[in-house]
């Protein structure tokens, strides 16, 4: 299959603008829940200031100032997501299970007599940031719209009104693939596209599956100093790995026979995004006594390379006796490079330490996603961060997490709340999680189990239909997260 590079402007706006490079795209890849560890996870992510962990490089790199001798520790988890759909009066629940990397790290420090200067530590490993593992099905009986709706109001957006339709004119990716599959017709007369739900009535049987994998991971580098045991200073630097795949299947069916001639059709899209991007975090933790610890993280913008792909192709069957042979058409491979800037980000942490008994933990955490910026050599996305600007807003999130410590053995409980990053009140994707964990630990030895749940709800766009109404299917999305940490202190 010919490799279609985009570098004119057409192209440009009709692959990038409308489908990939938009305030999803943004949200998407600037959007983090950071795995961790088994114990951070499970007190809510809350423990930014506690210091001494490997979390640590991704809450507050000041914390791993407090390691004082070598660890080596390895997180592994069984994520699982289930999506139940609601889409024209009819429910469907799916799920998908894969196993990740949480983290992998090793943290050393160095204990120094000097005055002043109580010890310095450093860490290098990988974490998890995001996880974009996803399937969900939807079906029902559309007596509203059909997904050729979208299509032939594009393709007679191409239509001149003098000179009329050019059909190279259509999109490769969608309305030309409509074409070309004897689904979207020309009337040279009325000098517009049609298809033959708009003439027999909706009524269409519609099934759709998508499923969605990959991650964020960073691969980092991190150093804390330690001042007298009182403040401790660290900093992150980060090299971002970014995989995203999506694979959309769509069918519309004549169960009823009430359109004349038509049969069927099915849509498949498969997207995609690779990159790289690098980023930094500052943090700083204050013990102003022994039995507490503040601590502030300031995280800077990352930036991605990264590149699009995407491929679609079309199908259609019609009755018997209907004429119209069954076609199908293909598009070519879409590539595009470009660049996103995201937002700056702060957190606050704050931990209670009661007499090496447990620690009480809390959080804040503020990101504007509204001041994500794409970018190009060739192309400006003016128009689209300022789609940003208009869809996307700032997000809060608040954290808390407890440990009780029973000689060798830690019983945890954590919850984290997000507000929505979305103006669009209806589309209200506020996260809560909870999670709880256990953690056995000797003077080597580190074992630690954490689980965590996870609830939101998502309006999933299928398609516009005509200019501001879409055809829209509500999903309840569950993600549960198990982690263990194994640790090897020396």
């Amino acid at each position: 299959m010919k490799k279609l590079i985009f570098i004119a402007l057409l192209a440009v706006c009709t692959f990038v603008s409308t489908e990939a490079q938009n305030a999803t795209q943004a949200l998407r890849f600037s959007q983090y829940n950071p795995f961790g560890t088994a114990r951070f996870a499970a007190q809510g992510g809350a423990i930014g200031a506690l210091g001494g962990d490997f979390s640590s490089v991704i809450s507050n790199p000041a914390g791993v100032g407090f390691y004082r001798s070598s660890e080596l520790s390895f997180t592994p988890s069984i994520y699982w997501v289930n999506t139940v759909t609601n889409f024209m009066g009819n429910s469907i629940e799916d799920s998908q299970t894969k196993f990740n990397i949480g983290s992998l790290g090793f943290s050393q420090g160095f204990p120094q007599d000097k005055s002043g200067i109580a010890g310095f530590a450093y860490s290098l490993g990988y974490s998890s940031l995001a996880n974009f593992n996803n399937r969900s099905t939807l079906q029902g009986i559309n007596t509203n719209s059909s997904l050729l709706d979208d299509f032939t109001w594009h393709a007679n957006e191409t239509v001149d009104p003098i000179t009329g339709a050019n059909h190279d004119d259509l999109n490769p990716f969608y309305e030309g693939l409509a074409f070309d599959s004897n689904l979207m017709p020309y009337d040279s007369v009325a000098g517009r596209y049609w298809h033959d739900m708009q003439l027999d009535g909706y009524g269409q049987e519609v099934y759709r599956n998508s499923e969605q994998s990959g991650y964020i991971g960073e691969y980092s580098i991190s150093g804390a100093v330690n001042f007298s045991n009182f403040i401790y200073i660290g900093a992150t630097f980060g090299i971002h790995a970014v995989r995203f795949y999506e694979d959309i299947y769509h069918t519309e069916t004549d169960a009823n026979d009430q359109v004349l001639d038509f049969n069927s059709f099915r849509f498949r899209e498969f997207n995609s995004t690779k990159g790289w991007g690098y980023t930094g975090r500052f943090g700083m933790i204050i013990r102003p006594f022994h039995l507490l610890r503040v601590g502030a993280t300031f995280h800077l913008p990352t930036y991605y390379n990264l590149t699009d792909e995407k491929y679609t192709d079309m199908s259609s069957t019609w009755d018997n006796g209907s004429g119209i042979s069954d076609a199908s058409a293909s598009s070519p491979n879409g590539v595009y490079d470009y660049k996103l800037q995201t937002p700056f980000r702060a957190n606050v942490n704050a931990s209670l330490i009661l007499f090496k008994i447990a620690t009480v933990s809390l959080g804040y955490g503020y990101v504007d996603y509204s001041t994500s910026r794409l970018d190009a050599y060739d192309y400006k996305f003016i128009d689209e961060n300022q789609q940003i600007k208009q869809d996307l807003q700032a997000s809060q999130s608040a954290n808390a997490g407890a440990e009780i410590r029973i000689q060798s053995l830690y019983l945890r409980a954590g919850a984290k709340y997000m507000t929505s990053p979305f103006i669009n009140e209806e589309n209200n994707a506020e996260t809560l999680e909870y999670s709880a964990g256990i953690g056995f630990r000797t003077k080597q030895i580190v074992f630690d189990v954490s689980y965590s749940y996870a609830t939101r709800t998502d309006i999933y766009g299928i398609y516009a239909f005509e200019p501001g109404s879409n055809e829209v299917s509500i999903n309840d999305l569950s993600s549960n997260n198990l982690m263990f940490t194994i640790g090897y202190k020396f």
